[in-house]
């Protein structure tokens, strides 16, 4: 078992290797965006460890509140409501559990992957990149857990 820092690291190294490897050869991405892919890599590193109490589950239950506080403020409550559901779910399940397997590591980022096409109404891949850091850093924490 690996401790938030080793799995930060994790997702920090493995986004440097892709980062190499990858768009260094396909694209030729800006300072900004090299800093939202090691954020997104290194949050999503963190992520499977959600369903104990964890630095990571702090992290994410902070963000989800002051989202949640968000939509309420801003009266969209069903939307709170689906969001308050689907964020139940991690803590009702046993560690090491979903949250730790392939199907999960590809389905949570995927907002990020898909939100740019629903609110444009068009097939755009601009997600892209920030979804394939998403994957880099939850697949670099099942690989540092042992389950790869």
């Amino acid at each position: 078992m690996s401790g938030y820092k080793k799995h930060m690291f994790g997702g920090f190294f493995f986004m440097l290797l892709l980062l190499h490897f990858g768009y260094h050869y396909l694209n030729t991405p800006t300072v900004t965006e090299i800093f939202w892919y090691f954020v997104i890599a290194i949050m999503f590193a963190l992520w499977p460890d959600i369903d104990i109490k964890s630095k990571g589950q702090k992290l994410f239950y902070t963000l989800f509140l002051i989202t949640d506080i968000y939509l309420i403020a801003n009266q969209d409550y069903k939307i709170s409501a689906f969001f308050g559901l689907f964020l139940i779910l991690p803590i009702l399940s046993k560690h090491r559990g979903w949250t730790h397997s392939y199907y999960a590591m590809f389905l949570i980022p995927l907002p990020i992957l898909l939100y740019p096409m629903i609110s444009s109404g068009a097939i755009t891949f601009i997600g892209f990149p920030y979804y394939l850091s998403a994957l880099t850093g939850y697949f670099s924490h099942i690989v540092l857990d042992g389950k790869f």
